[in-house]
């Protein structure tokens, strides 16, 4: 059986510290309601983000696991299954998984077997990025290098 680099479990939470060039805040991504069948996972997320000591702002979405791949409200995460070389584009942009086995550290500590996505922004003319799954952790760090709205998010602690 392969890692699971985004576990959906019901409760479990992430907390991450975000900054771009608007400034820093936290958010949080909690697992309220999953469900299994028809070959899907399907969970009910809400994601709550405190930005520059703003009130902060709840939003729910969902992610889907299938054979094919992780979807959230942003894309798709990754392709399934997880393989070194798997590539996919979601216009502009241009992915593939290019590690199983990268390490990254963040304020939560130190995660090694990381699922390593990098992509590029219209083809590599608009910038790049790179996101990073930690087995039974998911989603780590994402460090987002465009040449308007550079963005990096950065796990800072999780349960479940």
């Amino acid at each position: 059986m392969s890692a699971d680099y985004f576990p959906l479990v019901k409760g479990s939470v992430r907390e991450y510290a975000a900054e771009d060039a608007s400034g820093s805040g936290t958010f949080t991504v909690e697992v309220l309601e999953v469900s299994t069948g028809g070959g899907k996972t399907k969970a009910k997320c809400r994601r709550t983000v405190r930005w520059n000591g703003e009130s902060e702002k709840t939003e729910d979405f969902e992610v889907v696991r299938d054979a094919k791949a992780v979807r959230s409200d942003t894309g798709v995460e990754f392709k399934l299954p997880a393989a070194v070389g798997t590539k996919w584009i979601e216009s502009p942009n241009e992915y593939s998984i290019d590690s199983l086995d990268a390490a990254i550290e963040t304020p939560a500590g130190r995660f090694a077997n990381c699922l390593r996505v990098a992509y590029l922004i219209a083809g590599g003319d608009g910038g790049n990025g790179e996101r990073h799954y930690a087995p039974g952790v998911g989603l780590v760090k994402v460090v987002h290098q465009d040449e308007g709205e550079p963005f990096k998010h950065e796990l800072i602690a999780y349960s479940g």
